[in-house]
C-alpha cells in the first residue's frame, strides 16, 4: 500500500491510485493481453464469438486501458460484444446472465475493479433487465 502512496506522491493521478487502492491483488502495469483474450473469449462469450475477433477488440480496447487488470480488460472487450450494437446477437443471449455473474464473482474476489464491473452490470440490465 505505501508503494501506491509512494507512486501517487509522485505525480500519479487520483483516478489511478484508487484504481489501484480499489484492486491491489492486481499488478500495476498493463494488462496481459493474451489472458484477457482468454477470459473474454473462453469465460464471458463462451467461445461464441470468434476468438480472433475478441482479440482485435482487446488490443483496441487495452490502449485506453493502460493501467487496469487483466480481468477488467476482459470484461471491457466482452461487453464489446455483449451490448446490442444495432441489433443484439442471439448467439449471445445465452451467456449475457452467466458473464454477469462471473464480472460479480471477479469483482467479490478482488480480481476485477469496482468501477469495470459496475459499468459492465449497468450497460446490460439498462439492455438486457
Amino acid at each position: 500500500m505505501f508503494e501506491y502512496w509512494k507512486q501517487f506522491a509522485l505525480g500519479l493521478s487520483l483516478e489511478r491510485f484508487m484504481a489501484a487502492v480499489e484492486n491491489e491483488s492486481q499488478p500495476a502495469g498493463p494488462p496481459d493481453r493474451t489472458r484477457a483474450i482468454q477470459l473474454a473469449s473462453r469465460e464471458l462469450l463462451q467461445d461464441r464469438v470468434p476468438s480472433s475477433d475478441v482479440a482485435a477488440a482487446a488490443w483496441q480496447l487495452s490502449s485506453h486501458l493502460p493501467t487496469a487488470s487483466t480481468y477488467d480488460l476482459a470484461l471491457v472487450a466482452a461487453l464489446y460484444f455483449l451490448q446490442a450494437r444495432p441489433e443484439p446477437d442471439p448467439r449471445l443471449d445465452p451467456v449475457r446472465l452467466d458473464a454477469r455473474l462471473l464480472a460479480q464473482q471477479w469483482m467479490t474476489e478482488g480480481r476485477a475493479s469496482i468501477a469495470v464491473v459496475t459499468r459492465f452490470e449497468e450497460a446490460l440490465y439498462s439492455q438486457f433487465p
